[in-house]
């Protein structure tokens, strides 16, 4: 949802690399009108991508997805899945791949239990790797008490919020009003130096 909306809002071509499960992301974000880059690949199992290819008897080529970043039209919102450390090949991890493509992040957290533990490992693994990093946007906001220790802790590097949606994606004035992409352009306008737990924790 957060992918399409700077999709929408930026303009920039959407490109989810290694798509599982069905509907694929890809098919719903052309639904939606946006501008997709086809994914390297498909799989039906819902899952972290290496479990995905090994239950369709195949591997997913590291390479083969280098090569392809390496093709693709820039400026544009890459969509990993499900985390930093979600498994592609028995050595490669997605925040490997970012790291690689050198395109600033964009942490997307949704409040739920284990949400804190999940933002901070994610924050520290970003620093740890060296990673630009753009800013974190709070999704599927609902009303949960805990959703005032995101706004409060993270409020220096919150670039926005955006509802969890289960029906189709609203139109892309309403997502653009949300400032999701004017805060990912004005942080891109000010890409600081990488982010470091220190500097994290002085906010």
């Amino acid at each position: 949802m957060v992918a399409g909306a700077l999709s929408a809002g930026l303009h920039w071509p959407y490109w989810k690399p290694i798509q599982t499960g069905s509907p694929p992301d890809t098919h719903i974000a052309r639904t939606w009108g946006l501008s997709v880059i086809e994914a390297a690949y498909s799989f039906e199992f819902p899952g972290a991508p290496l479990i995905a290819a090994q239950k369709e008897a195949t591997s997913i080529s590291w390479s083969l997805l280098l090569s392809q970043w390496e093709t693709l039209p820039k400026p544009l919102i890459v969509e990993g899945a499900g985390g930093l450390f979600v498994p592609i090949t028995p050595k490669h991890f997605f925040i490997d791949f970012f790291q690689v493509l050198q395109c600033p992040i964009v942490l997307v957290v949704r409040p739920y239990l284990g949400a804190m533990n999940h933002t901070w490992l994610s924050l520290r693994a970003i620093a740890e790797y060296k990673l630009d990093f753009l800013g974190m946007v709070l999704c599927g906001t609902t009303g949960d008490p805990s959703e005032a220790y995101f706004r409060e802790t993270f409020a220096p590097i919150l670039l926005g919020e955006i509802p969890f949606y289960t029906g189709g994606l609203p139109e892309a004035r309403l997502l653009y009003q949300r400032h999701l992409a004017q805060g990912i352009e004005a942080a891109l306008a000010n890409l600081p130096a990488p982010l470091t737990m220190q500097t994290l924790h002085s906010k």
